[in-house]
Order: C-alpha cells, then structure tokens, then sequence
C-alpha cells in the first residue's frame, strides 16, 4: 500500500510502498478515506521540537474510513464495509485506562499520532474495535475526519469544567480552538470569544458558534471586556506556541481557570507570580476518552455542530509532501486532508 512516511524532521514525507498491516485480536483493518492534517503533524515533524517520530514511521490521527478486514473477537459488532472514525490510540485492552474507555493513558498504548502505530496518512491502518465508533448515514469522510478534532473540544470544555453564562476567551482560531469555541456554547458559556492574530477565520469562528471574534492585540483585554462584561473566567490556549501559557494567565480573570490545550513543543516560560497572585487554576488538556470521541460523531451527526466551515480541501498523495511542507507556511488554510 502506499503510505506518507516520516524520515526525519526537516525533511518531507517520502511516499513509499509499504505492507498493509494485519489486524489482531480485538483490531478492525480499515481502508482509509480522509486523513486530516492536524498542527501537531506539523509540530513535532518540525526540526526544532523537542519530539519527533521514530524514522520510518507513518503518522495521522485525524482519519475515518471503512472496515475491510476484522480481527478475532470483532465479528459480532462489525462487518466488511461499515464507516467508522477511531481514537489513533491502540491501548492493551485490559488495564484500568483501557477498560474506562481512556486508552491514551494506556502504558502500553500505541500511539498513530506519533508514530507507535500506522496512522492515517496510508491507504490502510489498524484500530482498535472497542475504541471505534460507526459513523452515522449521512455523515460524509470529510465530517467523519473531523469527528476527532471536535473531540478534542468536547474533552478541552469538559476538562475546563465551563458552567452555563460563563464568560470564556479562546486563544488561536485553528481548528481546535473553532472545535472548543462551539462545545463552549453548547456547554452553555454566554460569552464565548475566539482571538487570533489576523482576521482570516473572523467569519468561520462565528459561525461555528463563537459570539465575537477579536484581534489578539494589545486591546484583546480591553475588547473582550467590552464584549463580555468583565474579563474572560476562563481563558483555553490553542496555538501551542512558546509564550502563550503567560498571555493567558495574564488575560484570565483572578482565580479563573486557564486550559493549555495547544500543543507545545517546545521550551516554554513564563513568570509564576501573576498566576499565584491570581490564584489561577492551570489545567493541561491532551486527546479525549472513548465517550467524549463518540460524543462528538453525535454533535456532527445531530448538526449542533458543523465543522465543514473549516474544510480547506483534500489532496492525493502525489502532493502530499509538498502540501504538507507548505502547511509550515500557509497560514490561510485551516483544514487540509488527505485522500488516499
């Protein structure tokens, strides 16, 4: 099968011939059809971060597809042919994370995000049967790839423990941070902002469900202020960049709450005095449980939320590569997706 192989940081993918991956007990074999490019792909493949995937692996995490092939033990819930999105992690079955239903903490997890196991950036990868879900009639690859983001929002709101009329400023309008700005609303937060630097995704974030979009300026306090009646109660990072854990622990209201969801790679500082002076509450937000990942199918499904307006368009894996480097670059496209 061909496959988007990682080599080494600083270098492009090689498009490569490599084997399809059997399944195991427990393990669907899908065939995928959209695999989204999410800004961690772009982080740690970056020479400067301070993790890369191991050589020769094969990453994407942001995928759905169709089962063509079952493993011991799956028969009696799946069949050939049925659509389904995965967590990109592939736990033990039997420890306590596995057996919650929170396979990322498994210690012996195999991660497609970083390269523990085959991603979604190949014509075929493994999943595990009991952290799938079947995509509902109706929902298309591209909505079925975006079940994952979204489900980083459900877990960031839900980590953040947002109450109804909160007042909450989100920072970076990828797609993450449109994903946590509409499981806000939903959550029931009366003012929910989104800033970024430029106002290229003024138009998306709103319709998402965010109330305002705001430059993320010297006036972003100011404005938001303004917008909301007072200053952001909680404050959800989602550039992960350098830098950003002190912006948000300088916009949050004292003893607010700020979720880093953003995920940095690389060395970060900041002065802990304005967060101990505030008495801020600082929460670190990473993936999503199999519920919270089912959850978001259903919030596609039902249209409460449509992730579509981040939808920048596919490409096949002849430019793959060359898209993908440009992504390092291009910061007017928010989702890019490839289709094996």
């Amino acid at each position: 099968m061909k496959a988007a192989v990682f080599r080494e940081a600083g270098k492009p993918f090689s498009v490569e011939d490599v084997p399809v991956p059997e399944p195991g007990p427990g393990e669907l074999l899908i065939r995928v059809h959209r695999c989204g490019v999410c800004g961690s792909d772009l982080h740690m493949t970056d020479e400067h971060s301070c993790f890369n995937p191991p050589g020769g692996s094969v990453i994407g995490h942001e995928f759905a597809g169709e089962v063509v092939a079952l493993g011991d033990g799956t028969q009696a819930a799946w069949k050939e042919g049925h659509r389904l999105a995965a967590l990109p992690y592939i736990g033990c079955g039997v420890c306590r994370a596995c057996l919650s239903g929170d396979p990322t903490q498994c210690p012996d997890v195999r991660s497609q995000a970083s390269g523990g196991a085959i991603g979604g950036f190949a014509e075929y990868c493994v999943v595990s049967a009991r952290d799938a879900v079947r995509l509902s009639d109706g929902l298309g690859w591209e909505e079925g790839a975006f079940v994952e983001p979204v489900a980083v929002g459900v877990h960031t709101v839900a980590t953040a423990q947002i109450p109804m009329g909160a007042r909450v400023l989100v920072l970076g309008a990828g797609p993450v941070g449109l994903a946590v700005a509409a499981c806000a609303r939903i959550a029931g937060a009366e003012a929910v902002a989104v800033a970024a630097r430029t106002d290229r995704r003024a138009d998306p974030a709103v319709t998402m469900g965010a109330s305002e979009f705001m430059l993320a300026d010297d006036d972003l306090a100011q404005n938001f202020a303004r917008h909301a009646g007072g200053p952001p109660e909680f404050v959800i990072e989602c550039v992960g960049l350098p830098g950003m854990l002190g912006r948000a622990t300088s916009l949050v209201a004292p003893r607010g709450t700020v979720v880093m969801a953003g995920a940095c790679m690389q060395q970060e500082s900041f002065m802990p005095i304005v967060a101990t002076m505030k008495e801020l509450r600082v929460q670190f937000a990473i993936c999503y449980s199999r519920r919270e990942f089912a959850f978001a199918e259903k919030l596609i499904a039902s249209g409460r939320i449509d992730p579509m307006p981040m939808f920048d368009g596919t490409v096949g894996f002849d430019d793959f590569p060359g898209r993908f480097e440009e992504l390092r670059t291009d910061k007017e496209v928010c989702k890019i997706m490839l289709k094996p």
